[in-house]
This record gives structure tokens, C-alpha cells and sequence, in this order.
């Protein structure tokens, strides 16, 4: 579309100049959606913080062993890369039962901090707290304006704004994310990743077989029940993958406008790279210095 300038004449045919018409509505949509974007922001570092919190420690421990079904232990974790710290930190935050009395840390979060957050926060809190992590297919691409995206395991449609992380993708193409939905509000949470056409089917098989071994212990459990209880499975088929898994793009939903990196989310037991790693920053700061590094409860800076 060409640019409308300013005092030319309203696209929508009102006869208006285009500043005393829609540019108004706009503009304030384009604030509403940076002042949201900040929220959001704000909200999650805060829950990264709260769920490192010395109290969570042996959770933190249990969560860790079961998201790398023990292919790694705590003591590893500044082998991983920033991309699987987040990973799991987005696992850890949403899905994971704590021991003591089962609620998530989420869950927890909004009871004990829901009053400290502004209103948006809080709405947006919420939304969180009932993402789910499942596989989507994009079926609709309007650059620069939406993505239409199919949950190929809840058989939803659903449809986003396209954003500079999303930039590139196609229809056709399967995203591994964690959705949150709120009113007038989609996107996806920390990491979304683009999942190598090769292993498309095989990752498919292997969620339905689980499922299905799922329901034999649940009846008649749907599969918004078993993607909250069993998310910690897409990892678990990563690592089954081993050396063969070829590196999938990763979107970072806090990256400016630039290229961004096609690394491998997992690390495989057999490819450990041992070499020193940069501080893994916390999703949502910006990079400044000195950086800061992701902390876990019980261990020293």
C-alpha cells in the first residue's frame, strides 16, 4: 500500500483529511499496543524473579531432573545455552506442580503478587497462567499485518499480530510455542520455534502416541488437559532426536528488528558444548553491563 501523508485524504472515504480521521484511532492503537508490550514485559520478569526464589529450590531441582529427563542435573545448567534456560524457565513457570501443594508457580504468583500488578499486568497475568504449549501451523501470512495459526492438537484457529520475531515465517510451517490468550490480546510467550520440516511427522507420532498413553490413565482426558500436564514431552522428544535433530530457527519475542540466530533449542548428552558461555540473560532485559546472569535458588552469584 502506498504511505497516506498526513493531510491527504482519509483511505476510508470519509472525505476527512487522513489526520482528523482514522490516523487518530491509529496512533492510539499503536501506544496501546507499546504500553501492553511493557506490561507484559514488566509481568514476566517479575514471574522469572518469583519462581527462583529460595523457597522453590527443591522444586526447581525435581523440574529441572524431569524437563531433561536427567540428561543433565542443576549443577549443568551453565553448559545450556540462554535459548534452553528459557525453555525450561517457561515450562517451570506455567506447567510444573509444585510439591507442597500442587499449584503452579504462576498460580501462586497471581495469588500472592496479583495485587501489586496494574490492571493490565494483572490481565495479562491471567492469561498466562492459562497458556498452553502446543504445536501450531501456520496456515495465513500477511506480513507486516497477521498470522493465522492452526493448533493442530486442539483443532483452534487462532490469529496474531505479525511482529518482527515472526518475520520470515510462511504458511505451512509448524511453530512449538506457548499461547497466551487474553482479551483482544495473542502472542506467544518466551520462545517459539520453528520446527525443521524433517522431523514435522515424527514429532506429531510421538505427542499422539503419549496421549494416548495418557488417557489409558486419565479417561477421557482432552488434549488441553494433557498438553498442561505433560509440556515437559516436546523436550523429551528432542532429546530422543539426539545428534540428528537439525537446528530450528527460534523466535525471541523481545528481539529488536534484526536477524536473529538459527541455534539448536537442545543440547543432546552427546553434544555437550563445554566451551564458556555468555551470561544468559532473563527474558525481557535489555542487553547492558554489566549483564546480568540467571540465578537459581540455593546457588551463589
Amino acid at each position: 500500500m502506498a504511505k497516506v501523508g498526513r493531510n491527504d485524504p482519509c483511505p476510508c472515504g470519509s472525505g476527512k483529511k487522513y489526520k482528523h480521521c482514522c490516523l487518530r484511532g491509529e496512533t492510539a492503537t499503536k501506544s496501546q499496543v507499546i504500553s501492553r508490550d511493557r506490561a507484559w514485559q514488566t509481568m514476566m520478569d517479575e514471574l522469572v524473579d518469583f519462581s527462583r526464589e529460595d523457597r522453590f529450590r527443591s522444586d526447581l531441582i525435581i523440574a529441572f531432573d524431569l524437563f531433561w529427563n536427567r540428561s543433565y542435573t542443576l549443577e549443568d545448567i551453565d553448559k545450556l545455552n540462554p535459548m534452553q534456560v528459557m525453555s525450561f524457565l517457561d515450562w517451570y513457570a506455567h506447567d510444573y506442580h509444585t510439591a507442597t501443594d500442587g499449584r503452579r508457580i504462576v498460580e501462586i504468583f497471581l495469588t500472592e503478587r496479583g495485587s501489586t500488578l496494574s490492571e493490565q499486568e494483572l490481565e495479562l497475568l491471567e492469561g498466562a497462567r492459562d497458556s498452553i504449549f502446543s504445536v501450531y501451523e501456520a496456515t495465513d501470512v500477511e506480513e507486516w499485518r497477521t498470522v493465522k495459526l492452526h493448533d493442530v492438537l486442539q483443532d483452534l484457529e487462532h490469529e496474531l499480530q505479525y511482529t518482527s520475531t515472526l518475520e520470515g515465517i510462511r504458511a505451512g510451517q509448524v511453530l512449538l510455542g506457548r499461547l497466551v490468550v487474553s482479551e483482544g490480546f495473542r502472542r506467544f510467550s518466551w520462545i517459539t520455534t520453528l520446527v525443521p520440516l524433517e522431523i514435522e511427522d515424527d514429532l506429531k507420532s510421538y505427542i499422539q502416541e503419549m496421549f494416548a498413553k495418557y488417557q489409558e490413565d486419565h479417561y477421557q482426558a482432552s488434549w488441553k488437559e494433557f498438553l498442561r500436564e505433560r509440556s515437559y514431552l516436546f523436550n523429551h522428544f528432542m532429546l530422543r532426536m539426539r545428534g540428528e535433530l537439525p537446528s530450528p530457527k527460534v523466535f525471541l519475542p523481545y528481539e529488536e528488528e534484526k536477524e536473529v540466530e538459527a541455534v539448536p533449542i537442545v543440547l543432546t548428552p552427546n553434544s555437550v558444548d563445554t566451551k564458556e558461555r555468555p551470561p544468559v540473560l532473563v527474558p525481557g532485559q535489555e542487553d547492558r553491563e554489566p549483564p546480568p546472569v540467571v540465578l537459581v535458588p540455593g546457588k551463589n552469584d
